[in-house]
């Protein structure tokens, strides 16, 4: 497909189309019929306080639970399904997060994501938790594009906001069943339960177990699979109107097989580099000028190359949180103090092959992180709406890991260890503020500003090198500690065309922070810092039975932060893994997104995200220049079309009906020191399901399909392999309310 080039000129044109278009429909509304009824408008908390999402002028996308629902998703990597300009991969059982291009491949205790996740408001700071609260929610909120104001340190990608169903005054619950392939068993329950005329509970359950999607190959050992375990528990009280506290308890149990990727030659031919003398024929850590071949999805899932059999494979992680929220009203003003820790026990036995042998990696550890928010916001009418507030977070980490390859030659085995004792602490404190005044009664400008201090500091006594006693310390071993400083900004403005129809233009920065690398003498890295341009539009036409947003941006994007894993020599002992401030790019992109109720019954779904995402400056080596070249993870476009239909039955009981289909163009995946880019071509992979509710709305039943084309693409890559997206499933679900 043509990749665009969005020049200046061209972004002006094609927003002065998409406005002229959007105007001309909203003077239409006047003429048409009306229809009863409409899309109901979504309530949201991105900005710090509740407004609606037609009328938040920024780049979101709002799925409610009863979208999540048509929908059947059940997992994070499900959402880039329907929304335009995300990619959400995995890398070791890991989100990996990838936003209009922008993402972190920093997946150790040292590294921080590029997307903030929040849980009801609480930052999530650890990979490895960020995929387990995903049940019982009321809605997902997803922010594209720098939210340095109001969200901080990390969210130069953008934020995602994970909004759980909050206890009410009625008693009710629900339990729920999913089976299908790949031995696939899923539950869930709710109850909730008023507790005098003050306090009301909900608890819920969540479990999630499936078999393996891959294929064996040579191995024995358990392979990648799931056994999660969830619950959460909300006690909320009510003291007055304006006056409330909400206590929360979490846990998420993370189990199963452990990470299992695939060879790279599942996917490409091309001449393997990256060996050992004595490696195997056919197998490397990488390939020289890769071509790919489709050779079908039971070879591309097949752990082909043998892993270590008497090593095992585990995943025996837990996230505990625990959450308060107390909210009142001191006149016109809104006070609201959260407090959040999360503790997170980390016991992981990964496989996988490096130089072309079987290769593990244990990691285990703990870390505990506690984050507390205070503000206050404006909840009057007049002129002028204002949020304030400060912010504090401290993490502890501790990691104790050994990556081991285990060596084959003429000679004889013998295994080459890394070991690693990281202990890391990260601090921030912020200070924010964000005000938006109507110059006029159509027009308002919002001014906000957030200023961060951060401190990181590690030590590793090993770092990848055993000690030689009596020394209890290597040549390795690492101190660190590192500060920084930043001041993120917004300017905006947005302007009412009518009721029903919001134009706006935005400047604002983003922030991610610096840190250390873990090995003595390779370097501290500086934050990286994005500033994006950016107009929209956001629409309800129709008597609401149509909306519409769109946008055009340009992003300045500096020091970005670029992770990669290098070797000294062909021996693994000198490899590692390591951040650099590599590179300055620009993106460039245009995004449409919209839903159109279909008479009484029928709901249409559709984005669109064309992106331009380059490298201005990238020089790897002396021998090695990527500047000019596209992004990882940075589709040229992709389309998501989806439609649900509802039948109504004589016996009052209704069957939904959904189908939904998303085509992305090609995408690299690369190895900047190796000059190597893998290309995953274009694909299109569709959902569907249909389900039956009776007439009650007691209990309902639903089958459904999933990647239909049994489509599989890389996602991720370490040296010599490949994790990969999920194969086609299918299965039915039930649930019953009370």
């Amino acid at each position: 497909m043509h990749n665009p080039k969005l020049t200046s000129i061209a972004k002006a044109l094609l927003a002065a189309g998409v406005i002229s278009t959007a105007t001309a429909t909203a003077m239409a509304d006047e003429a048409q019929p009306k229809p009863q009824g409409g899309i109901a408008e979504v309530i949201i908390t991105a900005q710090k306080i509740a407004q609606p999402a037609s009328k938040t002028p920024l780049a979101l996308s709002v799925l409610s639970g009863e979208d999540l629902k048509n929908a059947g998703t059940v997992d994070p990597r499900a959402l880039a399904e329907s929304l335009p300009g995300v990619e959400i991969a995995q890398e070791s059982g890991m989100l990996q997060v990838s936003i209009r291009g922008v993402t972190s491949l920093d997946m150790t205790e040292k590294g921080d994501p590029s997307a903030a996740f929040h849980v009801d408001g609480a930052y999530v700071p650890r990979y490895e938790a960020q995929a387990a609260a995903f049940f019982d929610l009321d809605r997902i909120e997803v922010l594209r594009g720098p939210q340095g104001t109001l969200y901080g340190r990390n969210a130069t990608a953008g934020a995602i906001n994970l909004i759980t169903n909050k206890p009410t005054r009625k008693l009710e619950g629900k339990v729920g069943v999913e089976l299908g392939n790949y031995g696939t068993r899923r539950y869930d329950a709710v109850l909730n339960v008023p507790l005098g005329d003050t306090w009301a509970m909900r608890a819920a359950l969540n479990g999630n177990k499936h078999d393996t999607y891959l294929l064996p190959g040579p191995n024995t050992i358990p392979l990648e699979s799931q056994d999660d375990k969830s619950a959460r528990v909300h006690l909320l009280g009510k003291f007055t109107p304006t006056t409330s506290l909400l206590l929360t308890a979490e846990r998420n149990e993370i189990g199963g097989g452990a990470a299992s990727p695939v060879p790279i030659t599942n996917f490409f031919t091309g001449t393997l580099v990256g060996t050992l003398p004595f490696t195997a024929p056919g197998r490397g850590n990488h390939i020289q000028n890769p071509v790919y071949v489709d050779r079908g999805t039971d070879v591309q899932r097949t752990a082909a190359w043998p892993f270590k059999q008497d090593a095992g494979s585990h995943r025996d992680n837990r996230a505990d949180s625990l959450r308060g929220e107390f909210k009142t009203s001191l006149g016109a003003t809104e006070l609201t103090y959260q407090l959040a820790q999360m503790k997170l026990k980390l016991d992981q036995l990964n496989n996988g092959v490096y130089f072309g042998f079987p290769f593990t990696t244990l990691n285990v550890g703990d870390s505990k992180a506690i984050s507390h928010e205070l503000r206050l916001n404006s909840t009057g009418d007049g002129p002028l709406r204002w949020v304030v507030g400060a912010y504090k977070f401290d993490e502890d980490i501790f990691r104790r890991a050994a990556y081991t390859t285990y060596v084959t030659a003429p000679f004889g085995s013998f295994n080459i260890v890394l070991p690693f004792l990281a202990t890391l602490n990260n601090k921030s404190q912020a200070v924010f503020g964000q005000a938006t005044y109507a110059l006029r009664p159509d027009t308002r400008l919002t001014v906000g500003v957030r200023h961060t201090k951060d401190r990181k500091s590690g030590y590793d006594p090993l770092s990848g090198e055993a000690a030689v006693p009596p020394a209890t310390t290597s040549s390795k071993a690492y101190a660190e500690d590192v500060r920084f400083s930043n001041t993120s900004f917004k300017v905006g403005v947005d302007h009412d065309l009518r009721d029903n129809l919001m134009l706006y233009a935005n400047v604002s920065t983003g922030y991610k922070a610096g840190g250390f690398n873990a090995e003595a003498d390779t370097g501290v890295y500086r934050p990286e810092t994005l500033r994006s341009y950016e107009a929209g539009l956001k629409g309800r036409f129709f008597e609401n039975n149509m909306q519409l947003s769109a946008n055009v941006f340009h992003y300045n994007y500096k020091d970005q932060q670029l992770t990669v894993t290098t070797c000294r020599t062909n021996d693994p002992s000198t490899c590692h893994s390591f951040t650099t401030n590599a590179a300055n790019s620009t993106v460039n992109g245009v995004e449409i997104e919209g839903k159109l109720r279909v008479g009484q019954d029928g709901m249409l779904r559709a984005n669109w995200a064309a992106t331009d995402a380059k490298f201005k400056r990238y020089i790897v080596s002396p021998t090695i220049d990527f500047s000019g070249q596209k992004l990882d993870r940075a589709p040229t476009s992709t389309i998501g079309l989806g439609y649900t239909h509802k039948f109504s039955l004589e016996s009052g009981g209704e069957i939904a009906a959904t189908i939904g289909t998303r085509h992305s163009t090609s995408y690299y995946i690369s190895d900047p020191t190796e000059n190597i880019r893998y290309r995953q071509p274009s694909y299109h992979k569709s959902d569907a399901s249909i389900g039956y509710e009776s007439a009650a709305g007691n209990w309902n039943v639903q089958l459904f399909v999933k990647n239909i084309e049994d489509m599989v693409k890389i996602e991720s890559r370490v040296p010599g392999s490949f994790f990969i997206s999920d194969p086609r499933t299918y299965g039915i679900r039930a649930a019953y309310n009370f």
